[in-house]
């Protein structure tokens, strides 16, 4: 990773996570070939146990990650996005393992998240790291485009 990149926990209602927010879903919708809404909102990812980190270079936001409790011992991964310019570069990586730390010290046993087929390299990535293909859950239980994953930390 660029010695340059700074990731850091920030509030989830700043123009730099609206943006990452933004970016990722206009990328969803782009793959998914739909146009909708964001329903992404910074209040989402706010509260105890909640985080959302952006990856900045030279104040820029090139990457984000939040994480949202689904109950006292599952997480859900969420808001990952990473700039095309920097994926490959070990950003993703750096991440999801600061996302991971956090959950174990906030005392989370588990991580879930949703992605789907249109985002391969993402479920490359999610596999590559750990995370295993389990039944769709909770607001993404009637998806059908869902493919959930879980790993246990």
């Amino acid at each position: 990773m660029n010695p340059k990149i700074q990731i850091k926990l920030q509030d989830p209602e700043t123009n730099s996570a609206i943006l990452m927010m933004n970016s990722l879903w206009e990328e969803i919708q782009n793959r998914y070939g739909f146009q909708a809404p964001n329903p992404m909102k910074g209040e989402y990812f706010k509260g105890p146990k909640y985080g959302f980190w952006i990856a900045e270079i030279d104040n820029r936001p090139i990457g984000s990650i939040a994480i949202t409790p689904w109950n006292d011992s599952i997480a859900e991964l969420d808001v990952m996005y990473v700039d095309p310019e920097f994926r490959g570069t070990g950003l993703a990586s750096e991440l999801i393992n600061g996302l991971e730390l956090f959950a174990k010290q906030n005392g989370f046993t588990s991580i879930r998240l949703r992605a789907g087929a249109p985002q391969p390299e993402a479920l490359r990535f999610y596999e590559k790291h750990g995370y295993s293909r389990i039944d769709s859950f909770g607001k993404w239980a009637s998806d059908e485009t869902a493919w959930c994953y879980e790993k246990l930390i």
